[in-house]
């Protein structure tokens, strides 16, 4: 089935936000403060174990920084639908020892030498592998798998990746805020499963943002589960600084099908999604 993408309106709702409100406090560290980006978090963790070449060095607080923001995006993607919560598998840590692994995904065991001077590594996932670049990040939608990846450090001998699989995607309505994590700059998208209430050849949604730029958001409909490699359609938007709702609609013959939404905002942004309606 073809699907096609309309944009209806984007109205900047409010200027003042509060981007932290009703977020997640990070589970394994819950002494750090809630952040959207792990970059914020460095000196924090350096003030409660400096850096002392020995038993404490630098990677490991890049580490920690993203396993703290993505473990709390993990439970708020787990509680913010009004219907059917997500599951998201995340792990951030030394690729070579002890190595990284996120539910059926896998990045590459070597020295972060090599990683340094061919300019990426490897994951592997069932449906084949990926390259994720240095200081940069990369997304794998093939057949079952949705897969994220982010290299923000490789030295000699180390190099950190971190590692996001949906496991299972939370379904629209959204009510609950779930952040647009950062991995040191690199921002990690979204997924959610859409569908209209009755058959309907028309789909509105309403998109609640809040940012801290204006900025471009990238938005596609994929395929569901098994098929997330199919793109339906994709479009971009524009918000501003501040609480926004975007309203899109999606129109398919003789219905719209059920699809997967994905939403991604540029990189060094702070965003969070507020709510995510469907209609009818």
């Amino acid at each position: 089935m073809t699907l096609q993408i309309r944009l209806q309106k984007v109205e900047l709702k409010s200027p003042e936000f509060d981007l932290r409100r009703g977020l997640a406090v990070s589970p394994t560290l819950n002494w750090l403060p809630v952040s959207i980006s792990s970059a914020d978090l460095i000196e924090p963790l350096q003030r409660e174990a400096a850096i002392d070449g020995r038993e404490v060095v630098e990677w490991m607080h890049i580490a920690a920084a993203d396993n703290a923001v993505f473990d709390a995006f993990g439970e708020e993607y787990r509680v913010c639908s009004a219907t059917a919560g997500g599951t998201i598998l995340s792990a951030s840590d030394d690729g070579y020892i002890p190595g990284v692994r996120v539910g059926n995904i896998r990045a590459q065991s070597i020295r972060g030498s090599v990683v340094r001077s061919r300019g990426y590594t490897n994951v592997y996932t069932p449906r084949g592998s990926f390259r994720v670049p240095v200081g940069g990040k990369a997304l794998f939608a093939k057949g079952d798998i949705l897969a994220w990846a982010a290299l923000p450090y490789a030295e000699h001998v180390q190099y950190v990746i971190t590692l996001v699989q949906w496991t299972n995607l939370a379904k629209a309505p959204i009510s609950k805020r779930v952040r647009f994590p950062s991995s040191h700059g690199k921002v990690a998208p979204n997924f959610f499963t859409v569908s209209t209430r009755i058959p309907s050849p028309i789909c509105f949604m309403k998109i609640g943002l809040t940012s801290n730029k204006a900025q471009t958001i990238q938005i596609r409909g994929r395929g569901t589960k098994g098929n997330y490699h199919n793109v339906l359609f994709e479009d971009s938007f524009k918000i501003d600084k501040g609480e926004s709702e975007t309203i899109y609609y999606v129109t398919g013959f003789p219905f719209v099908s059920k699809f997967t939404l994905e939403l991604a905002p540029e990189d060094n942004t702070k965003t969070v999604l507020d709510y995510l309606e469907v209609y009818p």
